[in-house]
């Protein structure tokens, strides 16, 4: 019997990153070469005892928490092979890495994150030292890791740019879409009023506001804007209708995709766009900034547009524009749906980079 080789694969399911890591695990299909070793960083745990602790501040908890389950993770062994998804401090730092042959996937390098600044909560660390610590710590993995998979190219130069990596042993795959969940929708037949859909965690840094401030001066009839948000927002007219913490997993969700005529997701501050991904499977032209490695996904006036990041007369003459024109919207949304079938097959990414890994692992016996 041929032996699998045992790969464990860690990474975040905050936010974003957990609709990756769902299609990690959807789409693993069985291997008989590896054996996936599933560790999630999942940062809170209902009713844990770290948790429950009184006045410990719930950032330095989830710190903890992840600690915790990547310890748990590595508890008896080193693997075969390290899969790192996540930029969660290891407990042990490179220590642990050096234990088995690892491999990097990363959306965005910490350099990327920190100059994002205050859109993303990020700021320098006030103590120079612990910055250079940090940096250098990252330079070592970028440097000593097998092979690196960013998502885009953007995030391939920083790697290459900011932390000396080797060219050679970068491969820039996309994160993929379920393409059997998130399915073509017909949308010819379709009568007013046209429905528009933003979908963004962080109502303030996903854009919500400038779609807000496009409701409050468009002068166009005929449309409905549905905000899926986890923050609480007080829809200013009955055109506006709010959903909160809207689960991939939840039918509803899909069902909006489904409704909607038009994607708009006018983000500040972006390293990617899976919800854009998503809205192209279903047929959506997709109104998105053009910011982080976000500008890979579309192809300008052809699948969707792409806006300098807090424009809102370029969003507005968008919106306007797209509102009124629907056989633009169905020709660019069924691009847009040939595209994701192309280049975002999560099946077909998913396996490029495990047959990287196996390549690899070869090479390293």
């Amino acid at each position: 019997m041929k032996y699998k080789k045992e790969i464990a694969i860690l990474m975040s399911t905050e936010v974003g990153l957990r609709t990756q890591y769902l299609n990690w695990r959807d789409n693993f299909t069985d291997n008989s070469e590896i054996e996936p070793v599933w560790i999630p960083v999942n940062w809170w745990k209902n009713n844990g005892d770290i948790e429950k602790i009184p006045l410990l501040p719930s950032g330095i908890k989830a710190r903890m928490r992840a600690y915790l389950e990547i310890k748990e993770g590595f508890k008896n062994k080193p693997y075969d092979a390290l899969l790192l998804a996540s930029s969660v401090t290891l407990p042990g730092g490179n220590r642990l890495l050096n234990k088995q042959p690892f491999f990097i996937m990363l959306d965005i390098t910490p350099k990327q994150m920190t100059d994002f600044g205050e859109v993303y909560g990020k700021h320098k660390p006030k103590i120079p030292y612990l910055q250079i610590k940090k940096h250098e710590m990252w330079r070592w993995r970028f440097q000593n890791a097998k092979a690196i998979f960013p998502w885009s190219q953007w995030a391939a130069d920083s790697m290459i740019r900011d932390y000396d990596a080797d060219p050679k042993k970068i491969y820039v795959v996309p994160p993929g879409i379920n393409l059997d969940e998130w399915k073509y929708v017909e949308r010819g037949d379709r009568e007013e009023p046209v429905h528009i859909l933003f979908v963004g965690g962080n109502f303030k840094r996903k854009g919500g506001e400038l779609l807000l401030d496009w409701v409050k001066t468009t002068k166009r009839d005929g449309w409905i804007l549905d905000m899926v948000t986890r923050d609480l927002v007080t829809p200013p007219n009955e055109k506006v209708r709010i959903y909160n913490n809207l689960e991939q997993t939840n039918p509803k969700l899909k069902q909006l995709y489904e409704e909607a005529d038009i994607f708009a997701l006018p983000t500040l501050g972006d390293c990617y766009s899976l919800a854009s991904l998503e809205a192209m499977a279903t047929g959506l032209p997709v109104i998105v900034s053009s910011i982080g490695g976000i500008p890979e996904i579309i192809r300008d006036g052809i699948t969707g547009w792409l806006i300098p990041s807090g424009d809102q007369h370029a969003l507005s003459d968008l919106l306007d524009d797209m509102i009124e024109h629907q056989e633009k919207r169905i020709r660019m949304g069924a691009q847009a749906r040939r595209d994701v079938e192309e280049k975002w097959d999560a099946k077909r990414n998913i396996n490029k980079i495990l047959q990287s890994i196996l390549s690899n692992l070869e090479h390293v016996e």
